[in-house]
């Protein structure tokens, strides 16, 4: 059904079985004509545990959830598939109390789970009474790859961080013990920051009513859970891998790009093939690893894409001239066996060349490389003590403030904070040339911790030296080091887990990154004995004991961007690791979302 999910120990397609069971189960109980509603945030992600046949193959008509939507007239069955916001419960009364006359049955299924404030809100509108089901479905984790989860929540970071909403973590929490419900226990979990602290917690409570603790050891040997917070550098810096700079230029939004059609209107030849739609003049790409070349492309700096598709052009074209007139009827035969595969990989370097000349024109403009430029002084520490050139340039000509308060917020955490005056100076200028609504988005910006006052501690600037996270003389193409995916800056993150896979790894790393925003922590959920921490019951699971790759989920909480996911599967790549990463995510960031999610 998706088979980009396979092919991996731990089964990422397992996830998103169990969601199409749920869905399917749910059409199935429900007799009669029905239509299902679904809410702007669960439309996208639908489509990642779903395919469009589940639907239409059962005649289920599906409809956005919005005020000013009518519901078919014939239907018997409304089902609502929405996640737990009041203002969705207003939207659902309405509907309910326009259409009170027909003999409707409406039910409604929270994502992933139901709430309290929602049924309350429910019976204050009236309309109660008028549903005859309220359930949840448990999606906490969508699959978005083979080695990718998330659980798409886009201001994740903005609800604990500014709203102070715990909920995420809650729901992170659940998410966590659903995995070693489908995959096994996992003995060893280690963790740096409050929010991952907080999951763990919560996720240990849950395990132990669970009874998680007494099933096997499973697939997966150790979970790292990093809060967003301790490294916000690498969320708000221009990611220059392939992938990310589709993200940060184009939008990918569950797994699909979407670009106006006439910019492939050269490319005439199976303009809608298996890994693109084209509907109302709009072409719809399906990006993950179902599409070879795409798989090649994502993770390499763009420096290093250019190259990539040249060589897969050639090899294309060699291959197409090789039936020649003197070929022999086999030599034919396996030709035109081969021919349609050989036209979707042709098509594939079309598609991709055409996306990465209109990155190419991006990434050459002055403002792009003015911009990299100034990020990479932060990085190294420069003068950040100091009001930014750059910054202020930026603020008298009324620039994008979405880029200046970015901007702000990587200065502020090279610089391990403000001195006081320079922070009011900043916040000065702001307000004189944008006015005073702008102290709404610092005080966001303040509340999440991403704008503040200087303290003893300089944590960037000594783990800048200790951990090497600029490289001077970072290799771009077939890099040795996974500083490549910002062409100069290893992300904190990514360096933290790959000290991990080292000799004393998480030992070694505690006192160097105790400086960092909250507790460093570690926990095991299983007896342990001798000082190599082996298991006294050793199972064919357990990848030590025939020299199979250890596999280690990595739990971001509060986001990750693309550069961080390209540096753990280089990470993975190195021979010398033997590791296998699942990478779980809140969402999916780029230094854009990150930013807007805390200033809107």
């Amino acid at each position: 059904m998706f088979q980009y999910l396979q092919s991996r120990r731990v089964n990422i397609q397992l996830l998103q079985e169990y969601a199409w069971r749920e869905i399917a189960d749910l059409l199935e109980q429900t007799a009669g004509t029905k239509v299902v509603v679904l809410d702007e945030e669960i439309l996208g992600p639908i489509g990642l545990v779903a395919p469009p046949s589940l639907f239409s193959e059962r005649n289920v008509i599906l409809l956005k959830l919005q005020a000013d939507s009518k519901l078919p007239h014939d239907v018997l069955n409304v089902i609502y598939i929405v996640r737990t916001q009041t203002k969705l419960m207003d939207i659902i009364a309405e509907q309910v109390k326009k259409n009170s006359v027909k003999k409707c049955q409406y039910q409604i299924y929270f994502v992933p789970r139901r709430s309290c404030l929602c049924i309350k809100q429910l019976e204050n509108l009236k309309v109660y009474d008028s549903i005859s089901q309220i359930k949840e479905l448990n999606w906490n984790f969508f699959p978005i790859d083979k080695d990718i989860v998330s659980m798409e929540i886009p201001i994740s970071f903005r609800d604990v961080a500014v709203n102070g909403d715990p909920t995420m973590l809650y729901q992170a929490a659940v998410g966590l013990v659903q995995l070693q419900r489908l995959y096994g226990r996992i003995p060893k979990i280690y963790g740096k920051g409050n929010n991952a602290q907080r999951v763990w917690e919560h996720a240990k409570q849950l395990g132990t009513e669970e009874k998680v603790l007494n099933s096997d050891k499973g697939l997966i040997d150790q979970v790292i859970l990093l809060d967003r917070s301790i490294d916000i550098i690498s969320a708000v810096a221009t990611q220059l891998t392939y992938e990310g700079l589709i993200d940060e230029i184009f939008g990918i939004k569950n797994n699909q790009l979407i670009l106006p059609a006439e910019l492939f209107t050269n490319n005439t030849e199976d303009q809608i093939s298996a890994q693109s739609q084209l509907v109302a003049g709009k072409k719809t790409l399906f990006l993950n690893s179902g599409d070879q070349l795409y798989s090649d492309l994502r993770n390499k700096n763009f420096n290093e894409v250019g190259k990539v598709l040249a060589k897969n052009a050639r090899d294309i074209s060699a291959q197409m001239n090789t039936s020649g007139q003197d070929s022999s009827v086999q030599d034919m035969k396996r030709f035109v066996d081969k021919l349609p595969a050989l036209l979707a990989q042709k098509q594939s370097v079309a598609v991709h060349t055409t996306i990465a000349e209109i990155i190419r024109k991006h990434i050459d403009q002055y403002e792009f490389s003015d911009d990299l430029a100034a990020e990479q002084e932060f990085m190294m520490c420069e003068d950040t003590d100091k009001a930014s050139p750059y910054i202020e340039d930026l603020i008298s000509k009324k620039g994008d403030l979405q880029k200046i308060l970015r901007l702000l917020t990587m200065q502020c955490a090279a610089a391990s904070g403000f001195k006081e005056k320079i922070l009011n100076y900043y916040k000065r200028e702001l307000v004189q040339v944008f006015g005073l609504n702008v102290l709404l988005k610092i005080s966001n910006l303040e509340k999440a911790n991403l704008l503040y006052t200087q303290s003893e501690s300089r944590s960037y600037a000594v783990l800048r030296k200790t951990l090497n996270l600029t490289v001077d003389d970072v290799v771009e193409v077939e890099p040795k080091d996974i500083s490549y995916v910002h062409s100069f800056y290893a992300p904190l993150t990514a360096r933290i887990v790959e000290q991990t896979l080292k000799p004393l790894g998480w030992q070694a790393l505690k006192s160097q990154i105790i400086n960092l925003p909250g507790p460093t922590f570690e926990d095991f959920q299983a007896p342990l004995i001798g000082v190599g921490g082996r298991h006294n019951i050793s199972t064919p699971m357990d990848g030590s004991a025939f020299n199979i790759p250890r596999v280690i989920l990595v739990f971001f909480i509060g986001g990750c961007t693309f550069a961080e996911i390209a540096a753990l599967r280089f990470l993975s790549q190195q021979e010398d690791n033997n590791v296998e990463f699942i990478i779980a995510t809140t969402k999916i960031i780029n230094k854009n979302t990150f930013i807007d999610s805390l200033l809107s």
